[in-house]
């Protein structure tokens, strides 16, 4: 009996396992049919059509409407659409020149990810889940209503009675950010399913392919995987409280990691007037210009001298809390400079200060090893231009942010791969010059700038550093010097064997074959269409009955079909001409 219930339990967990998997690709071939769906409605048929799935695309709605919005808005609008997801995919790629135009870079920055708040029992849910008990158990006066909602989380204000050392108690003010219940799943189906059309993507079309998508989603979907688990953003609110803990003008919300888990973040609660909001900081109690600088020099240092910066410093980000000082809100999404890109970093803006584009250029190429000497010189010459275009400048009407701007696009024209992070560089760099301007107008960022960058510089070459880097050299050279005699032989003995195989990688075949193919297709077809027309002319002849006006029956069927078949087939080759 014993044995019978075990496999009994066995068969039980096995239909279950299947009907999950069946639920989820059911719940998949929906999402990817209401994904096609909203790129179809927002007039991007020509990318849906791309995927061979038939989600009644001859609609004719899209063409008649929104004719008045850019391609840029209209998928701005459409990824608005298909949900959290999407929208944080949106806002990565708008920290992405070397991806996206500028256009598309402009549109997508308006993505925000305002959603309506979810309903206080699912919220309760959650908290319970993930801490123990339900939130007016774990917090006093937990406040149903969010005082803010995103695509991913809402945050809610809450009192917390917390413990002192002393043995005496002290209620505080919190902050309690809580995941959206089933975001999680929501958004590794729509990741999937992205996966999918960017390799598609990459197989098809050439114009894109050479952005190579599936490396950039890898890279995006790492990030917004990172954001999901809360306790990577309590990591780096510590780590930055600890940075700036000699500095009591900036603060940074204290994360309580009893009260924090995956989906839940508690923090104390820090009131302020958001940066952003410029019409209410007309107060005579707030000094503009002490503010401008106290943000741009935060930003600064967190880029040159921590190397670890708030990736989106925007207006809604950055709170002026009284005594003229600041706090920076929502570490989900942070930037990092390893030690590796460092030098790079010195030795290219070195350059920048010092006109010297020769210089700019050869840090670039030793980064991303590009070496075509022709491609360099042109570069070269393009550099040099452009330094000497905003070095000639007044002092005071140098832009940084056009520069950099200006540089990007240099590098992007001449199709070099730089760090990703970098770019988030310098969106932060360009976003903090546009919020302490908007301050206080006659602000001069390069001004404020230069030491920090000097300072770098100084630190990253200095003759410490370089000795440093010359025996870390010197012991990797010994190493493989010590391992030469070893790899040689058994390259030879590989030799020997006949077990060395020379791989050839003929770029674009994948699109090469799928264009035989097509073409294959279409060959068959056409013999096919040929042949059933010459055998419904000769069954027309042979009188075979039944016949229909004096006409065999069967002969009329073949002409029929072969209609139908040669109406779809010029269907075919008109759509895809």
């Amino acid at each position: 009996m014993e044995i019978r219930k075990k496999l009994e339990m066995i068969e039980k967990r096995k239909e279950s396992a299947l009907r999950v998997q069946v639920e989820r690709a059911l719940r998949r071939m929906n999402r990817y049919r209401e994904i096609l769906g909203v790129l179809v409605r927002y007039g991007f048929y020509d990318v849906a059509r791309k995927f061979d799935v038939k989600v009644g695309l001859r609609s004719k709605r899209f063409q008649r409407q929104k004719r008045t919005w850019t391609r840029p808005e209209r998928m701005r609008r459409a990824l608005e659409e298909l949900g959290p997801t999407f929208v944080k995919i949106g806002q990565l790629l708008s920290h992405r020149p070397d991806i996206l135009p500028s256009d598309w870079i402009a549109e997508f920055e308006k993505l925000r990810g305002k959603v309506p708040p979810v309903n206080s029992e699912g919220i309760a849910e959650v908290v319970e889940q993930e801490l123990g008990a339900p939130p007016k158990a774990v917090f006093q006066n937990f406040s149903s209503s969010p005082i803010a909602s995103a695509s991913i989380a809402q945050v809610h204000r809450a009192q917390l009675k917390l413990k002192l050392p002393t043995g005496t108690a002290r209620t505080v003010d919190v902050a309690v950010k809580i995941q959206r219940p089933g975001i999680r799943r929501t958004i590794e189906i729509d990741l999937s399913i992205i996966r999918d059309m960017a390799r598609i993507s990459e197989r098809t079309n050439a114009s894109i392919a050479q952005f190579k998508p599936v490396e950039a989603i890898r890279e995006l979907e790492y990030a917004l995987l990172q954001e999901l688990d809360f306790r990577n953003e309590a990591d780096n609110l510590r780590c930055f409280r600890r940075n700036f803990e000699d500095n009591p003008l900036i603060s940074v919300p204290e994360p309580l990691p009893h009260y924090s888990s995956r989906r839940v973040l508690t923090m104390n609660f820090i009131d302020g007037i958001p940066v952003g909001d410029c019409l209410e900081i007309d107060s005579e109690s707030i000094h503009k210009p002490s503010i401008a600088r106290l943000v741009a020099e935060a930003v600064l240092r967190q880029i040159f001298e921590h190397r670890f910066f708030h990736s989106d410093p925007h207006g809604g980000n950055i709170l002026i809390i009284p005594g003229n000082k600041i706090a920076f809100l929502d570490f989900g999404q942070v930037g990092t400079i390893l030690p590796s890109q460092r030098i790079f970093l010195a030795d290219l803006l070195a350059a920048i200060i010092n006109s010297d584009a020769s210089r700019a250029v050869r840090a670039v190429s030793r980064w991303s090893g590009y070496r075509e000497p022709e491609i360099i010189r042109r570069f070269t010459i393009d550099m040099e231009l452009l330094i000497q275009r905003y070095i000639t400048r007044p002092f005071g009407r140098i832009e940084i942010s056009e520069m950099v701007s200006a540089i990007i696009s240099l590098i992007k024209h001449y199709e070099i791969k730089i760090p990703s992070n970098f770019y988030l560089l310098a969106k932060a760099l360009l976003t903090i010059e546009n919020i302490a301007s908007s301050l206080e107008p006659s602000f001069n960022f390069k001004q404020v700038s230069t030491p920090f960058v000097r300072k770098m510089i100084a630190k990253e070459l200095s003759p410490k550093r370089i000795a440093e880097k010359m025996v870390q050299t010197s012991n990797d050279t010994l190493r493989l010097i010590q391992n030469l005699p070893a790899e040689a032989h058994d390259i030879l003995s590989l030799i020997k064997e006949g077990k060395i195989r020379t791989e050839i990688e003929i770029k674009d075949t994948r699109i090469l074959i799928t264009t035989l193919r097509k073409v294959a297709t279409r060959l068959s077809a056409s013999v096919l269409l040929a042949a059933m027309i010459m055998g419904s002319s000769i069954l027309v002849q042979s009188l075979i009955p039944p016949l229909i006006f004096g006409i065999p029956a069967i002969g009329i069927i073949g002409f029929i079909f072969s209609g139908l078949i040669g109406i779809l087939f010029l269907v075919d080759l008109w759509r895809n001409r």
